[in-house]
Formats: structure tokens, sequence, C-alpha cells
């Protein structure tokens, strides 16, 4: 007989519930076209997210592994307050990001070395102005040459392509605060918002456990597991979720999830009981 104080379930083969809560039974799935289209929310989301600065990322990481042993899921008041407070964060920080790259790319933001040699210039044309006419009538003539020269070198070394080994960082950087930023988003917003995303929300969809128990952060880390998992796979096992009868793709069946939709009528099923009960 074993030992009774050794209660650890980790330390022996245990059953895993592979049965279906009877109040999940007739929930609509979502289809496939919605959640392609709230998975490109959320990649775009995350995409945005991946130029914040590292402070941020840092403090998502952090609460991720506090998150880790916590058990605790659903709708709980403080859950759904924290995934309201931390989706509108992600949302306004997205958002920032949207506009300075709107703006880089207007033209609106200068280089910053364009930017540092204005201000040197500007101090110039400050400390000429101090001086008499003359003095500073002949200090201007230089100033502006200089000026010109320094323009010139700024607009030179903007133009000039990047090398292999630079446009290698840029990738690398961009791709690892991708995935963290991924890590992040896909964990703690359904764990603590109730199984949803951005996404997810805007239409209306939602991730269920099959035993009706709650998304947790470890659930929702299996889960993000599989999307690497269906990458792997060159797509196929995100593809898998067209033909299976419950419309899981290699992530849901990974964390024994489904997604159903929320806005569509639920189908009446009589559930018969077991004659051998």
């Amino acid at each position: 007989m074993l030992p009774t104080q050794i209660t650890d379930p980790r330390r022996w083969i245990t059953p895993e519930p592979l049965n279906v809560a009877p109040q999940l039974i007739g929930l609509p799935l979502a289809t496939p076209q919605r959640r392609a289209m709230a998975m490109a929310v959320d990649l775009a989301v995350v995409a945005l997210l991946s130029g914040v600065s590292g402070f941020w990322l840092v403090g998502g990481l952090l609460l991720v592994v506090l998150q880790l042993n916590s058990q605790r899921g659903g709708r709980t008041r403080w859950r759904m307050v924290a995934g309201w407070t931390f989706a509108a964060l992600l949302a306004l920080l997205a958002f920032q990001e949207a506009m300075d790259q709107w703006q880089h790319r207007g033209g609106r933001a200068p280089a910053p070395a364009v930017a540092a040699w204005d201000a040197d210039d500007d101090s110039d044309i400050a400390d000429a102005a101090d001086m008499p006419a003359s003095s500073a009538s002949a200090a201007a003539r230089p100033s502006d040459a200089q000026r010109i020269a320094r323009l010139e070198a700024a607009l030179a070394e903007a133009r000039r392509p990047l090398s292999t080994r630079e446009q290698l960082d840029r990738w690398l950087d961009s791709v690892g605060a991708s995935f963290g930023w991924g890590f992040v988003y896909f964990s703690l917003l359904p764990a603590w918002w109730g199984g949803q995303t951005l996404g997810k929300k805007l239409f209306g969809l939602q991730i269920v456990e099959l035993t009706g128990q709650p998304m947790t952060v470890m659930r929702c880390l299996k889960r993000y597991g599989g999307y690497a998992a269906g990458m792997a796979t060159g797509g196929l096992g995100f593809l898998q979720l067209i033909w299976d009868p419950n419309r899981q793709g290699i992530q849901d069946r990974t964390a024994h999830t489904v997604v159903v939709d929320r806005r569509a009528a639920s189908r009446p099923v009589s559930v018969q009981p077991d004659p051998e009960r």
C-alpha cells in the first residue's frame, strides 16, 4: 500500500479527464472564417506590441511567471477587472505604437542624428544672436554651410542600405519581441478574460475547456504551445479545424479546448442516461 502522506498526483500515472461537460453539449462552434478573422486581429496587436519598449514586456513576462501556479480561472470579478485593465493597456500600447509608426512613415519624425544636429545649429544661432551685428554676420555664413553638410551627411546615412548583419539583428529583435509578446498576450488575456482575446471579443468567440474547467494561465500556455506545433507542421495543424468534428486545431487538441460562437444559437441536445448506472 502506498503511504497516505504522499499526495502529489504527479508521481504516478493518473487518468486524463476526456469527458465533455454536459453544459457544453450543443454549443455552437466558431467557423474557421470567424476564427481566422479573430486571429488576424490578435496577430496585428502582437505585431504592434513588438515595437514597444522592453520594460512592458518584462513586466508581462513576470506576470505570466507569477500566475503559473494559479489554478483559478473563469469569470470571477477580480479576474474580469484584471482582464479589462490588461486588455485596455495592450490596446493603448498598440495604438501608441501604430501612431508612432504612422508618423515615422509620414516623414514627421526626423532622424535622431538630424534632430541632434538641428539642436546644435539652434544653439549656434542663439550664440550668434548675442554677438555684434558684424560678428554675427560673419559667424552665420560658416554655420549655414556646416548645417548643409550635416544634413547631407544625415540623409546619406539614412539612405545607406543595411548590411546583412544589421538586417539579421533587426529581424531577430523583432522575432524575439513578437514571440515574447505573444507569450504574454495569449497566456494572460484568455485566463483573465474568460477565454477571450481582443480578436475573439470583437467577433463574439470564446475558448472553453471541454470538461468545463476554467481557462488558467497554464492551460493557455499549452494552447500557445500548440501554435508552435502548428507552425512546425507547416500550418497543417491549423487547417485541421476544417475537417475535425469539433473544429479543433492542433492548439485545441493540445489544451483540450474548443472555440465556441457566443452569438449563435445553441442546439438543444437531449442527453440519454447511461443504462449501466
